[in-house]
């Protein structure tokens, strides 16, 4: 995980992306990764930063072949299953697309009008 939320990082530093998106993307990794990690037997998980005029955007693909991942809601007592909750409330939009081989989850922060301007 800790090498997943590095590359996200150094990659939106680069960019110079804003300190609050870059966090909020590295978090979005972490839950992804782990969820791939957790709920698949996938023996490579890849990880795509990138960034267009309006947004910031990670994408985890797996080989798992669990379903479509779900939001639900913890229970307070529950230690996990807030994953997607929490890319739920940090992203702008998110989705999830099944595939042959596995699954790939993107996740996208809009960019303040005057950073997308600057890009």
């Amino acid at each position: 995980m800790a090498h997943a939320r590095a590359h996200t990082v150094d990659a939106l530093r680069e960019w110079q992306i804003d300190d609050d998106i870059v966090e909020a993307l590295r978090l979005i990794v972490s839950e992804l990764v782990t969820n791939a990690v957790v709920h698949t037997a996938s023996r490579t998980i890849e990880i795509t930063v990138s960034v267009t005029a309006t947004e910031a955007i990670v994408t985890v693909t797996d080989q798992g072949l669990c379903g479509t991942p779900v939001v639900r809601k913890a229970r307070p007592e529950e230690e996990h299953g807030r994953g997607l909750a929490l890319v739920e409330a940090l992203a702008t939009r998110w989705e999830s697309t099944p595939l042959a081989d596995g699954t790939r989850v993107e996740a996208a922060v809009a960019l303040p009008e005057q950073m997308a301007g600057a890009l």
